[in-house]
Formats: structure tokens, sequence, C-alpha cells
């Protein structure tokens, strides 16, 4: 590990945070110049390019036999979305969820898991057993375009004037693009510098993958989610984290399956748990991805679609309370 190490990671951080500030203007700009609900542009738009360095950095893994790193970024990054960013701007922000587009969102990521999880348990994903996880996303992307077309058109009577000033639009559409650009390259830079410091520290690259590349690869969910709730567009926040939850198991992890030629071994990694050795992502990662998934969902559903403070704290002692059993593993 030496200077330039450490002084690239703070460059890959000051890259992402700008490029979140650009990237989440440009996309309230696209909601409210079309009619779109922010929720949605969260779970859609922003929810695909910030979702690009978790996928790339997992296929890559894969396809150069590093099963354990690819799935464990994966499945990490649905822990360290819902465990640390959301359960943090709950914490900070409680917010009313769009009922309609919450709970449709969060029962295909729930299904997602399950189908996850069956198709886990011969430790095995075979390329055909992605196909329902392809399937989920194909459901998931229908419901975006559904809610897209329903959202513009229930506000078409409300938009009166669309700015369509060609510098205005450019310049939006420049911070769109530069934005996503500047996201995934910051996060390359976190992922790549976090890795090598954490390699140094003699860390095993199971353990690499569903914590330090986890979270680096989410720093673009973090940013864009903190700069959301910064902006008061918690909406689009909320939305941009399930979306993204629902994209790192079916794109992603259905991709890694489909490339991986022979099947996605998934049980590469194995650590103690109930007196018996027994493999990571499949009775510790996937549990808590569950356990976290309940936390979130049930109190909307008993307080009207409310997000309470006392849900976010929760979450996130799961999330410390797996972070702390992981280290004691290693």
């Amino acid at each position: 590990m030496t200077i330039w190490t450490i002084l690239l990671f703070i460059l890959g951080f000051i890259i992402i945070v700008k490029s979140g500030d650009w990237f989440v203007e440009a996309a309230v700009w696209v909601a409210e110049k079309t009619g779109v609900p922010k929720m949605l542009i969260g779970a859609t738009i922003v929810s695909f390019a910030t979702t690009l360095p978790e996928f790339f950095v997992s296929v890559i893994a894969v396809s150069n036999g590093a099963n354990g790193l690819g799935i464990g970024n994966a499945i990490g990054s649905v822990i360290c979305n819902t465990g640390l960013i959301l359960a943090l701007s709950i914490t900070v922000k409680p917010s009313t969820v769009e009922h309609e587009l919450f709970f449709k969102k969060a029962a295909i990521m729930f299904i997602s898991l399950v189908i996850l999880f069956l198709a886990s348990l011969d430790k095995v994903i075979s390329a055909w057993e992605g196909i329902p996880l392809f399937g989920m996303l194909v459901i998931f992307i229908y419901l975006n375009v559904h809610h897209a077309k329903k959202g513009i058109l229930s506000r078409q009577k409300e938009i009166t004037h669309i700015d369509t000033h060609e510098k205005k639009t450019g310049i939006n559409i420049l911070k769109f693009v530069a934005g996503a650009t500047g996201i995934v390259i910051g996060a390359d830079l976190l992922v790549k510098t976090g890795t090598a410091i954490a390699s140094s520290l003699g860390v095993s690259d199971g353990i690499i993958g569903v914590t330090v590349i986890a979270l680096g690869t989410s720093l673009p969910e973090f940013v864009t989610t903190v700069t959301a709730i910064r902006k008061k567009h918690i909406s689009m926040g909320i939305g941009n984290i399930l979306g993204a939850n629902i994209l790192n198991i079916t794109m992603i992890l259905a991709t890694c399956a489909l490339v991986s030629g022979g099947g996605l071994n998934i049980g590469s990694d194995y650590l103690p748990v109930l007196s018996r050795v027994m493999p990571r992502s499949i009775y510790i990662d996937m549990p808590v991805a569950a356990l976290l998934f309940l936390i979130l969902i049930i109190p909307p559903l008993l307080f009207k679609g409310k997000l309470k403070r006392f849900q976010g704290i929760a979450m996130m002692a799961v999330y410390a309370a797996f972070i702390v059993f992981l280290i004691l593993n290693i």
C-alpha cells in the first residue's frame, strides 16, 4: 500500500460525489419536465446507471473465475444498499413512500430473493436457473414503463410548459452523461484502490467481495441517495435503492450465471454457522438480506406507507452485526 493508492482513493471519492450531484439534478429535471414520478425515475434511470459498477465488477470477476468475489459483490451490495444507505436515509429523514410503487417493487425484490435462494441450494446457479431471475427483471421493467405512462397521462393537464430551450436541455443532458460517467469512473477508482488497501491487510477475496467491493460499488447509490435527500427528493432516493437491489439480484446474478459457463458456483466461500461450516453466501448473506428487507417492508405496512426512524436504526444495527461477524471470522 502506497501513498498514491490512498490519494487515488480520495480522488475517486471526490469524483463520485460531484458526479452524483450532477446526475441527480439531471434526473430531477427529467422527472419534472416529463411528469414521470420521481420514485420511478429513481427506480429506473438512476438505478440502472448507479448499478453499472456492480454489474461490471461482478461479470468481469466471474468471467475470470473469481465467483466468490462476483457473488459477494452483488449480494453484499443489496445488504449495503438496504442496511447502510437506505437505513441511514430513513434515520436522518423519515418519510412517506408512494404506496403502489413502493410495494410492487418490494414484492419483486422479495420474489427475486426467494428465487435466488432456491436456485442456490445446490450451490450452483445454472444458466437455466438464471432465466426466472431475468423474468423478474422483465416484470420490473414492464411495471416501470406502465407506471411511467400512467404518471405522464395523469399529469398532462398540470404540465403547461416544458422548457425545451436548447441551452438548458443541452446542459442537463451533459450533466446526466457526465454524472453517470463520473460515478462509474470514481467507483472504479475506489474499488481498485480499496481492494489494494484491503489485500495489503491480508483480507480474503470472499470477504473483500461482500464488504469492501460491495461498499465501493454501492457508493454511487450512496451518493445519489444522500444527494436526493439533501435536495429534498426522498422518493427518488428510495426508488433508487429498491431498483438497484432488484437489478443486483436479477440482472447481475443472472448475467453472471450465463457467462460462468458450467454454472455459477455459489458455495465457494465457507464460514462457521451454528457449529457447522456452511457456504457464506447461502446461509449468511442471503438471510441477512431477507431480514433487512423484512425490517424495511413491515413498518410501511403497519403505518400506512410511513418509514420510521426506528427501522432505520434497526437496519443499521443488523448491518453492523453482519460486518462484525465477518471480521471475527476472517
